[in-house]
């Protein structure tokens, strides 16, 4: 008898050892500061570590995704999500960079193929990345005529969703990118339900090659059938060589458009503005601004400005005196800095292309330069044929004023008025 009940003792002193250690196991393991918490969406799923706690919506993909919130996590965390409808699909965020698209089960979504649009973006990225990685491939004006959609192997670049990004691998090159989705919603034709906004081409600004800014005056050249548009030829020319240019436009030139509709106008300034171009105003009515009445100087500066941001959305930031004539009152009543020029193309005199080309060549061109020329030119386009690609040669960054001035840290909203990046006020 004495033997059973020294027998049942161990037993309750086994069965009590065994609930300390399954406690002390417990508290342990477990994490007080998640108790009672909860994912503001009530169907959310857990996944928990010992210093993680991750709320996700009811699918693989989330729940691969909180787990990759937790791994490695050695301080106390909690992650819940905010779920955003865009368009065809879902956010899912967790703050800052930690955001996935899903589709309408929750599940990770495939890019679609990329259409043209889609196609030129990525060799847009794809050259910013060879000029800030391969300056000495990069300024090769024969090397990037082939970085295009016919003469890029799309074979060799594999790109997926990431995020809020499509991420790209140029197999190839040997570079990635991630690319905004908002900017390849249309490349993809998938709707993510981003707002329409302007798309520019990325521009890498090297620091160890001269910028040289091509402007043009007079513009666009509007008047016959778009394929002939010398306008139209010089935003292609400028973008087969990745180059880029400003250029300044009258209203009335804009508004006149008796051969062209109204959507080619708006696509053809869509079009040069998405390949890395800027606008600005010649007034609206092409008049030198130092012979008006002095209450007229600030609506013929704001015409082309202002038919801009409502007709294409597109806001200018500088504009630039008919035949460079200012003054003290125009300077006051400008709404925005005035960019003059210091090298001359005289393409306005010469009947040559070969004399325009030289006219710019001999002006022993340095970084900072503007160049001034007129786009409504037939002979202005051929000279630049042969000039732009000499330039890229050479070493010469081709950007707009915009760009320059934000490398060179001018500020536009001080700026009075500029005619290189060493003489402004």
């Amino acid at each position: 008898m004495a033997k059973k009940r020294r027998l049942k003792k161990s037993v309750y002193l086994i069965m009590a050892m065994l609930t300390v250690i399954i406690v002390g196991i417990v508290l342990l393991t477990t994490n007080f500061r998640f108790v009672g918490k909860r994912s503001i969406h009530d169907d959310a799923k857990t996944y928990k570590t010992r210093h993680c706690l991750a709320f996700y919506p009811d699918s693989k993909t989330g729940k691969k995704y909180a787990k990759d919130l937790c791994k490695g996590v050695k301080d106390d965390s909690i992650h819940d999500y905010s779920l955003v409808p865009y368009g065809d699909y879902y956010l899912v965020s967790y703050g800052n960079d930690d955001k996935y698209f899903t589709d309408k089960d929750y599940e990770a979504i495939t890019a679609k193929e990329l259409n043209d649009e889609g196609r030129k973006i990525v060799i847009d990225y794809l050259r910013y990345e060879l000029k800030k990685n391969d300056p000495d491939r990069y300024y090769d004006s024969s090397f990037l005529k082939t970085l295009n959609a016919d003469g890029v192997d799309f074979s060799k670049i594999s790109y997926e969703i990431s995020g809020d990004s499509l991420h790209v691998k140029y197999d190839e090159f040997g570079y990635e990118t991630y690319i905004p989705i908002k900017y390849m919603q249309k490349g993809l034709d998938m709707d993510f339900g981003f707002p329409n906004e302007i798309y520019r081409k990325p521009v890498y600004v090297d620091d160890d090659h001269p910028i040289v800014c091509l402007t043009f005056n007079d513009g666009p050249d509007l008047e016959y059938r778009p394929e002939v548009s010398t306008s139209m030829k010089v935003v292609d020319l400028l973008y087969e060589y990745d180059a880029n240019a400003t250029f300044y436009v009258t209203g009335e030139d804009l508004e006149n458009r008796e051969a062209w509709a109204d959507y080619q106008v708006y696509y053809f300034l869509l079009r040069s503005i998405n390949n890395g171009n800027s606008y600005g105003s010649f007034t609206q009515d092409r008049v030198d601004l130092t012979v008006i009445d002095v209450n007229e100087i600030k609506g013929q500066i704001a015409g082309p400005v202002e038919y801009m941001k409502e007709f294409v959305g597109y806001e200018m930031s500088t504009y630039r005196p008919v035949g460079g004539e200012f003054d003290s009152d125009v300077l006051e009543k400008q709404p925005v800095p005035a960019i003059l020029w210091n090298v001359d193309s005289r393409d306005w005199l010469y009947e040559e292309p070969q004399d325009i080309y030289q006219e710019v060549m001999d002006s022993g061109l340095e970084g900072g330069d503007i160049v001034v020329l007129h786009d409504e030119y037939e002979e202005t386009y051929s000279a630049l044929e042969r000039l732009i690609p000499e330039l890229i040669d050479r070493g010469y960054q081709l950007l707009t004023v915009e760009d320059m001035l934000q490398h060179y840290g001018i500020d536009l909203k001080t700026l009075s008025y500029l005619y290189d990046s060493g003489y402004y006020e």
